[in-house]
């Protein structure tokens, strides 16, 4: 935004932080955040019942910097990050936010060019407009090594492809390299029943590309911090250690596509009345039944493009 003398006014954005156990790395993301290069952010940090220091590193901070970072309480317990996201999600009242994971670290800048780029698509398209800015992220090891410079290539995603219809497949958004405006918060929020969720921010995607606009920052914006408590973490779907793991796992596979039915009928259900006939059709099919042998040609189909990602050329 612009003052009055026309001089650019940076808004100021909320970070939304929810922990879990975290004690062994909450310190350096909260440093990372500190160390940005624009003052213009708040801190909301929300702990889900950690029996290590968590809590204690929580207070610690909020304590010494109480104008920048303040710790909220549900009065529950969530037991996933899914659902601790929404709740924090659903507290806040600012313009825009950021989701933020206990373990990672911010690049200096990541703050600054978010707000950015959310005034910028609110500018272009109007505050009622919902919007969801994400980036790349680079993918370190526990002592912040780097494993590769882009999560992006590293999983062969493809963030340009933004059509609702693509994303209800797979998800090409990081929740820890997200911002969203109110207004997606708000229609995202209808959802009641997160339990039929995947993840806040598949969720989240899939809103702003049925209703919104979506802005890929093609950079890295964070250290993506990988070790053996991630809850997602990143995948080399190029590798072939990924695709046995896969082969050997098919009751994964299977469950995978039965969350992403349960997720395809949830938005059915919600958006029903904003939906064309047609994307309503497609949400039911997605989300119905299919016979063992559609399955397996679907799962065939998945192992030929991942054949073809790690360099064997299959013909399907």
């Amino acid at each position: 935004m612009h003052s009055d003398t026309g001089e650019y006014i940076m808004e100021t954005i909320e970070i939304l932080l929810a922990t879990y156990n975290g004690a062994e790395y909450l310190s350096e993301q909260i440093d990372s955040i500190l160390g940005q290069d624009t003052d213009a952010w708040h801190l909301t940090i929300s702990d889900d019942g950690s029996s290590d220091d968590t809590a204690q590193i929580i207070d610690d901070y909020t304590r010494k910097h109480s104008r920048k970072i303040s710790r909220v309480f549900s009065g529950t317990r969530f037991g996933n990050a899914r659902d601790h996201f929404f709740w924090l999600m659903r507290q806040c009242d600012a313009d825009f936010m950021l989701f933020c994971d206990q373990d990672d670290v911010w690049h200096p800048n990541k703050v600054r060019l978010f707000a950015q780029a959310l005034q910028a698509g609110t500018r272009q398209h109007g505050c009622e407009t919902p919007l969801l800015v994400f980036s790349d992220l680079k993918v370190v090891d526990q002592q912040l090594n780097c494993m590769h410079p882009s999560l992006t290539r590293m999983q062969r995603q493809s963030p340009d492809i933004q059509d609702f219809r693509h994303l209800l497949f797979q998800n090409t958004v990081t929740g820890c390299a997200m911002g969203i405006n109110r207004s997606l918060a708000e229609l995202a929020g209808r959802c009641e029943d997160t339990s039929r969720i995947v993840m806040h921010d598949w969720w989240l995607a899939l809103v702003a590309a049925r209703f919104g606009k979506m802005i890929y920052l093609d950079e890295s914006t964070i250290d993506y911090r990988q070790h053996g408590r991630n809850s997602v973490g990143a995948k080399n779907v190029a590798s072939m250690a990924y695709l046995l793991e896969k082969l050997a796992h098919p009751g994964r596979f299977q469950k995978a596509v039965v969350e992403k039915k349960m997720q395809s009928a949830a938005f059915a259900r919600y958006y029903k009345p904003e939906l064309t006939q047609d994307e309503y059709g497609l949400l039911l099919d997605f989300a119905s039944k299919r016979s063992p042998l559609a399955f397996k040609l679907r799962y065939l189909k998945w192992i030929n493009g991942a054949l073809r990602r790690i360099g064997f050329l299959v013909r399907w």
